[in-house]
């Protein structure tokens, strides 16, 4: 495919859509929006900032757009995670959906929130607090309050109640999407007028789910319906400490197979390994060894689980099941049991881990320049075997062993995410970062797992290659809806 570079006279056509204050070529607009880090290393300079506020915009850049064949490439918000810029050379449009930041509806009936792109989690959570307290928005866990609910929920991240209810795409019900073609598509229940947001499979077939996860190669997505859930009082956390990731696994799968009554309360079940918390601090200040981690009671590896229920009395069946299952487990099958301990959190610790929206992410960027997120989804049975494997990877490359796994639908799956803390200001970084990545890569795939946000030039050509006729198709649906394939070219190797 080639595209072409924006001209002045592409530039002065594209303002007259959204007007001149939320248009520019400038050099120093455009670079502010490069990312390389936290999701990926890959993004280009755009040549065109573009700044839409209404449906109608959108499609007038677009189709002007796809008859020029000039790039464009859609981002909900500046701290929705890296792959936001072009992936390709010239670089095209960036389209900055920011204005677009209407609450449209939320409905404690039917239980859902209708947004725009541009509503940061920030935002809604402090909207649901005042107005609809009882209910909690679906926001992803760790994330910035500045990062947006659709940035995170469409590449089907994960949420502060993803181990009870599932992943975040699932709390996705209905979609209205722009294509490049000049259509205006509405998905699930709303594709018939006047038809509220209830129901995710609609009319027919579930086109929604070929945009789940497609980071914007498709069309742009302009409104979506997300579920929204209690938001109880009685809340805390749980944590216990074992010496290696498979008695993590092994524990914390026992637990999460108690669905009803026990899982369902577990509402974010995560853990990981000691180098989480010495990669949060300025790198000249950390210990070296994990003495001084055992010292201050910090276990090899952890598991939290944190627990939501309607009454005090219920809380407490909970916990206390969830301890007795842990002392069961440490007596009869654990690999170390002498290892295995309960992680007695001071009354700040769990009230920093329950305060929402938090910034747990932020503190990786003490330790080096730049940090990113490189994450799997594997069965939970295979999680430990992932991190064991991946923090050896790490460790040959000369980066701290950082491992943080959550579960997804009371472990069904994992999500399992190292952390690479790099210096972004040392291009020979960037290249044992990459080095690091295609070889977890071809490895990983060859267990079956699969990454959550594949980038351009690693995870996706790998994975396709693999799955010949997935890709075939997916390409097909592109074609149709893109005819001129000009939405972030390069994105999951399309075209």
């Amino acid at each position: 495919m080639s595209y072409k570079a924006p001209t002045e006279k592409d530039f002065s056509a594209l303002q007259s859509f959204v007007g001149k204050a939320y248009a520019s070529m400038d050099e120093a607009i455009t670079a502010s929006y490069l990312s390389k880090s936290v999701m990926g290393l890959e993004s280009q300079i755009p040549d065109i900032v573009l700044r839409p506020k209404y449906v109608e915009e959108i499609r007038k850049i677009l189709v002007y757009c796809s008859e020029e064949k000039i790039a464009v490439s859609p981002i909900s918000g500046g701290l929705s995670g890296g792959f936001a810029c072009p992936t390709i050379n010239p670089a095209g449009v960036m389209l900055d959906l920011s204005r677009m930041d209407r609450i449209l509806e939320v409905d404690e009936e039917n239980r859902y929130a209708i947004v725009e792109p541009g509503v940061t989690i920030g935002r809604l959570w402090a909207w649901m607090h005042k107005h609809t307290p009882d209910w909690a928005p679906p926001i992803p866990d760790g994330a910035p309050p500045a990062s947006t609910v659709m940035g995170d929920a469409i590449d089907r991240g994960f949420s502060l109640y993803t181990s009870s209810v599932g992943p975040q795409g699932d709390n996705f019900m209905c979609a209205e999407v722009v294509f490049p073609n000049g259509d205006i598509l509405r998905t699930g229940s709303w594709a018939l007028p006047g038809s509220k947001p209830f129901y995710k499979y609609g009319i027919g077939p579930d086109m929604w789910s070929l945009l789940m996860g497609s980071q914007g190669a498709f069309g742009v997505i302009t409104k979506v319906a997300v579920k929204i859930y209690p938001h109880p009082e009685f809340k805390t956390v749980v944590a216990w400490g074992m010496s290696n990731p498979y008695d993590m696994q092994d524990l914390t799968l026992e637990i999460q197979k108690q669905e009803f009554g026990i899982a369902h309360n577990t509402v974010m079940v995560q853990g990981g390994n000691y180098p989480l918390i010495m990669t949060r601090w300025p790198k000249e200040k950390i210990p070296q060894n994990y003495e001084f981690y055992e010292k201050i009671g910090i276990s090899k590896w952890w598991m939290n689980f944190e627990c939501w229920a309607q009454t005090q009395e219920e809380l407490d069946y909970v916990t206390d099941r969830i301890d007795k299952m842990a002392k069961d487990y440490k007596e009869n099958r654990a690999k170390d049991p002498d290892a295995i301990k309960k992680w007695e959190l001071h009354p700040k610790q769990i009230a920093s881990r329950l305060r929402k929206p938090n910034k747990i992410a932020i503190p990786y960027s003490f330790y080096d320049a730049g940090f990113l997120f490189i994450t799997w989804y594997t069965p939970w049975n295979e999680c430990a075997h992932f991190s064991e494997m991946y923090c050896n990877a790490m460790e040959k490359y000369g980066f701290p062993p950082t491992m943080w796994v959550a579960s997804i639908e009371r472990g069904r799956q994992a999500i399992c995410m190292p952390i690479i803390c790099f210096d972004s200001t040392n291009p020979e970084d960037f290249e044992r970062v990459q080095e690091l990545n295609r070889e977890t890569t071809e490895y990983g795939l060859e267990q079956g797992w699969l990454n959550y946000r594949p980038d351009p030039y690693i995870h996706a050509p790998l994975t396709y290659s693999k799955a010949g006729m997935y890709w075939k198709y997916l390409r097909a649906f592109k074609k149709l809806v893109d005819p001129n394939m000009i939405m972030h070219p390069g994105r999951l190797a399309l075209p």
